[in-house]
């Protein structure tokens, strides 16, 4: 009677592992390393035109992008930046969805020096990228806005502070920006 209370067990139990060995039921619990992590892949910047300096901050016109679900966002920072003399010509939902990082900036070729000017502007992780859809001899930047942003802005003091003239130096792994071929 022991041995076949035991044996009973012993079926129940092979029964239940083998029906979540093969999925069949899913593991109450989520082991983190059987599944391979999500790497996001890296952004290419374009390289800063030789010898660039940093132009007037104030100089710069911008469009600033809400690139997450958080509601006032781009509002927020269009305010400090209107509020540190910038003119900020958009305001808007970012176009092209979501964002993941922390501060991406977009511009034309033109704009390259401008938007490694107003990327002094944010601290952490900010990319700068070429917009192939703007017209390449427009200097506006667009700034969006990711869902790692957590008001990493300067203060109006602190943007105010922010001096032109000074060396643009390139990230590391930047690729130089080759003119668009015309017809």
């Amino acid at each position: 009677m022991v041995i076949g209370g035991i044996l009973a067990t012993m079926v129940v139990l092979t029964l239940v592992c083998l029906l979540l060995w093969t999925g069949i039921v899913p593991a109450p619990y989520e082991p983190g390393f059987s599944s391979a992590k999500d790497e996001a892949t890296p952004v290419i910047q374009p390289c800063p035109p030789a010898d660039a300096a940093t132009v007037e901050v104030t100089s710069i016109p911008v469009n600033v992008y809400n690139g997450t679900d958080t509601t006032g966002l781009a509002g927020d920072v269009t305010q400090t930046l209107t509020e540190s003399g910038l003119t900020v010509t958009a305001t808007a939902d970012w176009p092209r969805g979501s964002y993941d990082g922390n501060v991406l900036i977009t511009t034309s070729q033109a704009g390259l020096t401008n938007a490694y000017t107003l990327a002094r502007a944010f601290t952490g992780t900010v990319n700068v990228t070429i917009d192939e859809t703007a017209d390449a001899s427009d200097p506006t930047v667009s700034v969006v806005l990711g869902a790692e942003y957590k008001q990493s802005i300067l203060s109006t003091a602190e943007i105010g502070q922010l001096k032109a003239g000074e060396p643009i130096s390139a990230p590391k792994g930047c690729v130089a920006v080759t003119a668009a071929p015309t017809e």
